[in-house]
């Protein structure tokens, strides 16, 4: 305050307290004015006045002050990050609850204590050349630190902070202010771990990343992305026109279909082939999702990766399935064809000279007496019935009629009997259950059993044979053995391909069953299997 307006003020305060003065004797007893003592009174009351006037002026600045004082200290208690007075040596001299919560102690332990004592040894030395960058008044700085708590627990902090001089010693003091940045800063590395992980895990994969601004029609791809696509910085300018100048033209309108619904449109998977210099196109699979954030364009976001091998290697097994398709189709046409052929060869090499014999003798018969067409006839009638059981044979080998007609033990039964002879005798115990099992389930039992019988009359040597067909607790077992010189067990090769065992391998695979061979006074066969497992393809 310059002494001008402190002699207005007081000029004031005078005036109003002679106007005070003046009411006061109006209102009393009037002392002569011109008696000395009169004088001295006047002045005394004057100035008692004054002295009245300025204590009720400065209890209304205390009280102001005292407002503004807990207003402050509301506001510097409260703060939400911590704050610390520091005098000229660096002692702190004022701290908030913030900062005393920051710093795991209590208010007592930190007043009156040099601040560097919560800083780390190693980084003390950048605090002191933080402090002395701060001398300068008005002059602001900050920087991040390590702050041991208490605890002994380590915090990542950051520091600011600004010297002013106190108003009442003119000395220096450091207002800084302490935050703990220790979550960012893990956050951070986490991000940077996290980031340096996908990228590596992109290189390894060879996958890249990309983003597409429909709106804007802009496109961007990182390194790998633009490592997939082999794109150099002159063939590529971050449009949306200039990735379709990549993609040949019958793609094209793929990505300009994604453009054209990205308002409805939230994730986008598909595929585009690239132009390519060696002939073939590179395939690419982009694979992404909507970002949208309020007042700001939506974009798409995502991954790609180059599939053109395993696009190449599908077309490739496609192809050999079809080629597989046909060769199976061919095989099954060459069989028919081979079937047929001795179906051909045993009509004529057996039906046919049957018939050729019958009509020479019935030519014979033109010409011959009676005693002659006798025996002539005997002889056609051997011929014909010869003819028929050869026919039925052919028959029965081709398609069991009697299993149609009356089930499986009916057909187990009728084979016994039909291939059982004089030197060969079959015997049959068949569970009553067995003509309930599906139709495919009995033809493919009936023709293992038919190959198994089969193999005794050519190769055992055997007298007898026994089938043994019971069907219990869901389970079908077949046995079926012979009194023959037996089967050798060590010879691998006669077990996996020899005597027809392949073809009744192939059918118990096909009905899910296992298979057994073992030698008990002959060769003996086990076969079990559950029909539910029973798919035919």
């Amino acid at each position: 305050m310059n002494k001008t307006s402190k002699e207005v003020i007081l000029s004031a305060l005078r005036a109003k307290a002679e106007e005070l003065l003046a009411e006061r004797n109006f209102a009393g007893q009037r002392i002569p004015p011109d008696s000395e003592m009169a004088v001295l009174i006047n002045e005394l009351e004057i100035h008692e006045i004054e002295v009245d006037m300025q204590n009720d002026e400065l209890r209304e600045s205390y009280r102001a002050i005292d407002i503004e004082r807990s207003r402050f200290t509301g506001f510097f208690d409260a703060a939400p990050i911590g704050y610390f007075i520091l005098d000229a040596l660096g002692m702190v001299s004022e701290v908030n609850n913030t900062g005393i919560n920051l710093l795991h102690t209590h208010r007592d332990a930190i007043l009156g204590k040099h601040f560097s004592f919560w800083i780390l040894p190693e980084v003390k030395e950048h605090f002191y050349t933080f402090i002395l960058g701060l001398e300068n008044l008005d002059h602001t700085g900050s920087y991040e630190t390590l702050i041991r708590l208490s605890d002994e627990k380590i915090m990542q902090a950051q520091l600011g902070g600004i010297a002013m001089k106190n108003p009442q010693t003119d000395a220096a003091e450091y207002y800084i202010t302490l935050t703990d940045i220790t979550a960012s800063k893990n956050a951070a590395q986490i991000l940077k771990e996290t980031t340096e992980r996908l990228n590596q895990t992109l290189k390894a994969s060879f996958t890249g990343t990309w983003t597409i601004w429909p709106d804007k029609k802009k496109v961007y791809f990182d390194e790998f992305s633009k490592n997939i696509l082999a794109l150099n910085a002159n063939d590529f300018d971050g449009t949306l026109d200039g990735l379709l100048k990549l993609v040949i033209s019958e793609d094209r309108e793929k990505i300009k279909t994604v453009c054209e619904k990205s308002n409805t449109l939230r994730e986008i998977d598909m595929e585009f082939r690239l132009k390519s210099d060696h002939g073939l196109p590179k395939t690419i699979l982009a694979k992404g999702r909507e970002i949208s954030k309020p007042g700001e364009d939506c974009y798409f976001t995502g991954i790609l990766f180059d599939i053109s091998e395993r696009k190449r290697a599908h077309e490739i097994e496609e192809a050999n399935k079809r080629s597989q398709q046909r060769l199976l189709t061919q095989a099954v046409l060459d069989a028919q064809e081979k079937e047929r052929s001795k179906i051909s060869a045993a009509l004529h090499d057996s039906i046919c000279q049957l018939l050729y014999g019958i009509r020479f003798n019935i030519n014979h018969l033109k010409k011959a007496d009676e005693a002659q067409l006798k025996a002539e006839m005997g002889n056609v009638t051997k011929l014909l019935d010869q003819a028929i059981r050869e026919i039925r044979d052919i028959s029965y080998e081709l398609t069991p009629s009697v299993l149609k007609d009356f089930g499986f033990t009916a057909g187990i039964k009728e084979m016994s009997q039909r291939l059982s002879n004089s030197v060969f005798k079959i015997n049959n115990q068949i569970h009553r259950n067995a003509d309930k099992l599906p139709g495919d389930v009995q033809l493919y039992a009936f023709r293992i059993i038919q190959e198994l019988i089969n193999n005794s009359i050519k190769y055992s040597g055997a007298t007898q044979a026994s089938i043994s067909v019971c069907t219990e607790d869901g389970k079908v077992n077949i046995t079926v053995c012979d009194n023959g010189k037996g089967i050798d067990l060590k010879n691998e090769k006669h077990l996996r391909a020899g005597s027809g065992l392949r073809g009744i391998k192939n059918r118990v695979a096909m009905l899910n069953g296992t298979f057994s061979a073992y030698n008990n006074n002959g060769a003996c066969f086990s076969i079990s299997f559950d029909p539910a497992e029973f798919k035919e393809e």
